[in-house]
């Protein structure tokens, strides 16, 4: 197992982390009932595919430096994919990190969204599949993000009896570390989170293994593929 950063060349299967919010975001949207995910690089690019959409059988969720794009139904909260707003429905779905991270791997086949609500259910399915694995922390364009440190070292904290580079020994380190969640508290996202009054949305997201979701790539669409062990 490797862990890296998207502009390094992965390989095997790859897990895509974004942990504050949107690894927890549509682990949460598929928990309770979501159809699929669409990502989209672009808000714009997800209002011209609604259009192709039967009416009442989508939702837009999205953001940008965290505030709601223009014309899009909610914001990448977890607490906002409720059974009731996205039950049966395929979430178009734009962000500013993970979809950015995505776009670069659009012709990858194997990719699963991981993050600490569901590190063990991802680990438990990375497992079973005995591939190669890269784990991707997304950061942002400002650079690493500690959040995404810790994702990363909380799935790899159970593949430890694989053969780790370093970079994953130091991600298990630091997830292993008692404080990790008041120093992902004290990063800069969180604190930008804070300011738009997501402060809820950082305790939900910091929560581990409260989901058995994996959610990963078919054929253009996020979906659970825990479904098909």
């Amino acid at each position: 197992m490797t862990s890296g950063v998207p502009d390094e060349t992965p390989y095997g299967t790859l897990v895509v982390v974004d942990v504050l919010r949107s690894s927890s975001t549509i682990t949460q949207a598929l928990t309770n009932g979501a159809r699929a995910v669409i990502t989209f690089r672009k808000p714009r690019d997800a209002l011209k595919f609604r259009f192709s959409m039967r009416r009442g059988s989508c939702v837009l969720v999205g953001e940008r430096d965290g505030v709601t794009p223009r014309g899009f139904d909610y914001n990448i909260s977890p607490l906002d994919v409720t059974r009731d707003n996205v039950c049966g429905k395929t979430i178009l779905y734009s962000s500013s990190n993970l979809t950015r991270v995505l776009a670069k791997l659009k012709r990858r086949k194997n990719i699963i969204v991981g993050g600490i609500t569901n590190a063990k259910a991802v680990a438990d399915f990375l497992r079973s599949k005995g591939n190669n694995v890269t784990i991707i922390a997304c950061g942002t364009l400002q650079g690493p993000t500690v959040e995404d440190l810790a994702g990363a070292g909380a799935i790899a904290a159970r593949l430890l009896t694989e053969d780790l580079t370093d970079d994953a020994l130091i991600a298990v380190g630091f997830y292993r570390n008692p404080y990790w969640r008041n120093l992902v508290k004290r990063g800069r996202i969180t604190k930008r989170l804070r300011e738009l009054g997501f402060r809820r949305d950082v305790d939900f997201c910091l929560q581990p293994n409260i989901s058995s979701i994996v959610p990963g790539m078919r054929r253009g669409r996020i979906v659970n593929l825990a479904l098909e062990s």
